[in-house]
């Protein structure tokens, strides 16, 4: 069971390969990957893809297995790799990859297995882009050649059956999958339930045997005092809410500031999470290759919170007025911000609540709306989340030493720049406060006893042609 219906079968049309959606459980059963990147060690491995090789940072080849073939019985080659990129990077795309294939100069098929591709800059780590990223699913170009509602075919594990929107998607095994004999599943069905409530009674109920929860700690906790495995990925970034830098008032670092000081994280983890949630006091999680525990976040500052409020809004005459958007699974840490900030003066806060935040998010017309940032490695989630003019950063957020320091993070393999330049990009994160961090992300996978082989890509992606379950 997961947490939303995925957006769409059309990887053009997908969110990144995250698992607070639908789209990478139902992208990777459908399309598999070209590369996968373990959660836990952070290394990209092949799986499509044979090899991904670069010398320089900027010419890099991508060589295919052989004998790849979708399951409509055309050939995955370099050419159907080649077409999917142009499609992400067609004029007015959409696309959640758009700064992965805006960084592409060009693209030439060397021979049906070979794809050589130029990037506009120095990126050792543009493999990472693609494990992270819908650009790693690669779709049958039959299959979106004509109809535009024509169901997209892939080289994944399973196939798709039958969709109901908002109800199940049910998928059968993929006869031609190149790793037999994976997947074990003859049949898999993935149901969207938003409610955390509803989500763990259906499998209570034995509606499924495994659901997806990277919100609810308590819920969390109450499946695991009842039996219940826990199967948790460990990320740096965490759950947030982003706040709007292009304009008033967060254009104001002095608000963010106020913000970020005024709020108690302990008395609004308690109110939300029933005081179960991991709050974050680093931006790297502990354990983790950036993480620095001298690079933390400040203790709550009542005082100095309310001498910002007080200071800006003489400034400008009236109080600091701002909306908190919000989608309804996030809707009560909303109201928690709200009803913590309604405490001071010269603050007046609303909460708005939508099916789907994310158009007026890419418009840029919101004030602070929940989100995280969120990452195995910090390339590429920090320089899409941060970078000047990168087609993610929604916050307006700009600053040339961050810019500099995400730059080295990508260009440079030698481990200490690495840590050197994320710690730029750390201490920046909790001086100028480009988002509210509150805790990190729970990314659990709840499962029964029955269920064998969990095991996860990027940030809690189910690796749906492991699972098995016991007879």
């Amino acid at each position: 069971m997961n947490q939303t219906e995925t957006q769409s079968l059309d990887p053009t049309k997908m969110s990144i390969i995250t698992a607070t959606r639908g789209d990478g459980a139902v992208g990777f059963a459908l399309y598999g990957g070209l590369v996968l990147q373990d959660p836990a060690t952070g290394k990209v491995e092949m799986s499509q893809a044979r090899s991904l090789d670069s010398p320089d940072g900027v010419t890099w080849t991508l060589t295919l297995r052989p004998g790849l073939t979708f399951s409509d019985g055309t050939p995955f080659d370099a050419a159907a790799v080649k077409l999917n990129w142009e499609r992400h990077a067609a004029p007015g795309s959409t696309s959640s990859a758009l700064a992965q294939v805006q960084n592409i100069a060009s693209m030439v098929v060397a021979d049906p297995q070979t794809l050589r591709v130029t990037l506009k800059g120095v990126n050792r780590e543009w493999a990472r882009g693609l494990a992270g990223y819908p650009i790693d699913f690669i779709a049958s170009p039959r299959s979106f050649a004509g109809d535009p509602n024509a169901t997209p075919a892939g080289a994944g594990p399973f196939v798709l059956k039958e969709w109901v929107r908002d109800d199940h998607m049910t998928l059968v095994r993929n006869p031609k999958y190149f790793d037999a004999p994976r997947p074990y599943l003859d049949e898999l069905v993935i149901r969207p339930i938003p409610d955390v409530a509803q989500r763990y009674n259906a499998l209570a109920s034995g509606q499924g045997q495994i659901e997806y929860n990277s919100q609810d700690f308590e819920s969390i906790g109450r499946a695991q005092e009842a039996g219940y495995t826990v199967y948790t990925t460990t990320l740096s970034g965490g759950f947030a809410f982003a706040l709007n830098a292009a304009r008033a008032p967060f254009k104001d670092v002095r608000v963010r500031r106020a913000v970020a000081l005024g709020l108690d994280l302990g008395l609004l983890n308690d109110l939300v999470q029933g005081g179960r949630a991991e709050l974050l006091k680093t931006v790297a999680a502990p354990g983790t290759p950036f993480y620095d525990e001298s690079i933390a976040y400040p203790a709550p500052d009542r005082v100095r919170a309310q001498q910002l409020f007080d200071e800006v809004s003489a400034e400008t005459g009236a109080p600091i007025a701002f909306t908190i958007l919000t989608n309804p699974g996030n809707r009560a840490t909303a109201e928690g911000i709200q009803t913590l900030l309604a405490e001071y003066r010269n603050v007046k806060v609303s909460v708005e609540s939508l099916a789907v935040t994310q158009p007026r998010v890419v418009q840029g017309d919101y004030d602070m709306v929940a989100t995280g940032y969120f990452y195995v490695d910090p390339e590429p989630k920090l320089y899409d989340f941060l970078h000047t003019g990168s087609a993610r950063n929604t916050t307006g957020f700009s600053d040339p030493a961050v810019d500099a320091a995400l730059e080295k993070g990508r260009s440079s393999q030698n481990d200490d720049e690495r840590r050197e330049a994320y710690e730029v990009v750390q201490r920046a994160l909790i001086d100028d406060v480009p988002a509210i961090q509150l805790w990190r992300l729970p990314s659990s996978l709840v499962h029964t006893d029955a269920v064998r082989g969990v095991e996860t890509i990027e940030d809690g992606v189910l690796r749906v042609d492991l699972v098995s379950l016991a007879s």
